[in-house]
């Protein structure tokens, strides 16, 4: 069995994974995973979950709603809406269906009470900031379990 700890990377390019791969790879496993459908496929076989929370670069069919739900066409509005905050959807949805791995959300959260309802209701959760240094990010993979 592979002692690595293996983590999905879910975000809509590829810049999370590159520098975690670049920097992280001799220590951890990053599997990619452009929306929600691919992270559902690839939790199970993975220590934890790495989100991004802005997913404006993903085609409108792919976000999903608050219920877990996609739409081909959607609005100017409501598309910018769940774009930025799809990876909350995304993991709110995993949660929903049961999906307790360990989960790291960057996003840069400054409100205390919005960083206290997110680590309560999407457990275990730790939030990010998207300017951490790989250092850091190292830290937060090898205290996941």
């Amino acid at each position: 069995m592979n002692a690595r700890r293996r983590f999905v990377v879910c975000e809509d390019g590829s810049e999370y994974i590159q520098r975690f791969a670049r920097f992280l790879g001799e220590s951890f496993d990053f599997v990619p995973a452009a929306d929600y459908a691919a992270a559902r496929a690839a939790i199970s076989a993975a220590h934890g979950l790495l989100l991004d929370l802005d997913f404006r670069r993903t085609p409108p069919d792919r976000l999903i709603d608050e219920q877990g739900r996609t739409a081909a066409a959607l609005d100017a509005g409501t598309r910018a809406r769940l774009a930025e905050t799809q990876g909350i959807l995304i993991l709110r949805r995993l949660r929903a269906e049961g999906i307790t791995a360990p989960a790291i959300l960057f996003a840069d959260v400054d409100d205390a009470g919005q960083a206290g309802f997110l680590r309560r209701t999407l457990a275990p959760l730790t939030l990010a900031s998207s300017r951490l240094g790989v250092r850091e990010i190292a830290e937060l993979l090898g205290g996941s379990s």
